[in-house]
């Protein structure tokens, strides 16, 4: 593990390069069935249980990825495929990558954790979620330990390349111009719905 800046770079991380973005604090689901990753999956604690998933779109890896951690193990089969829970931890830029590890089949390589977990959510942001929120999730959001950044981002539903999308604005002020958008977006189309909605249980 090495310093650059601010940012950490870990090297020879196992890597699972798949369709997906894992925000950080949220949860996905992986089904490993595929040898090379049933290969990793057995090495993880070597890793602290973490590994590297970067993003490919259209079959390409554009470079960026999320950095998750091991949560749970929901199920192992006898042919070694496992259902497994992971949480995003943080994003990073990819520096090298290897696709099969000289001792095992999977990809590994080098990352720069970009310590994106640590955004601050905007006056302006919070205020867009607090409306969406009483127009449309309705969450009760005494449950939680506080509305940050990615509470925000975790709730709305957002596809994984609007989610790739919103990790490559370089800055936290950016990221939360992007986050909005999507939320008053999203608002638009609710309003539009119910206006719809009312519009033929009265007629």
């Amino acid at each position: 593990m090495l310093n650059k800046k601010e940012h950490i770079i870990e090297e020879n991380q196992p890597l699972f390069p798949l369709g997906i973005v894992v925000l950080p604090g949220e949860t996905r689901f992986l089904h490993i069935f595929e040898k090379r990753y049933k290969n990793l999956f057995e090495d993880l604690e070597k890793f602290d249980n973490k590994f590297g998933i970067p993003f490919l779109t259209t079959g390409k890896m554009p470079g960026t990825g999320s950095y998750v951690k091991l949560e749970k193990v929901l199920a192992k089969y006898p042919n070694g495929e496992a259902d497994i829970a992971v949480k995003g931890v943080d994003i990073f830029s990819v520096l090298s990558y290897n696709d099969e590890h000289p001792d095992r089949l999977y990809p590994y390589g080098n990352i720069e954790l970009l310590n994106k977990y640590s955004v601050k959510a905007t006056e302006t942001l919070l205020g867009a979620f607090e409306k969406y929120n009483e127009k449309v999730l309705k969450l009760d959001l005494k449950e939680f330990s506080g509305v940050n950044f990615y509470l925000i981002a975790n709730s709305i539903g957002l596809s994984d390349l609007e989610k790739y999308d919103l990790l490559v604005r370089g800055s936290d002020a950016a990221l939360n111009k992007t986050l909005a958008n999507h939320l008053n977006l999203r608002m638009v189309l609710a309003l539009q719905k119910n206006a719809l909605q009312d519009y033929y249980c009265l007629n």
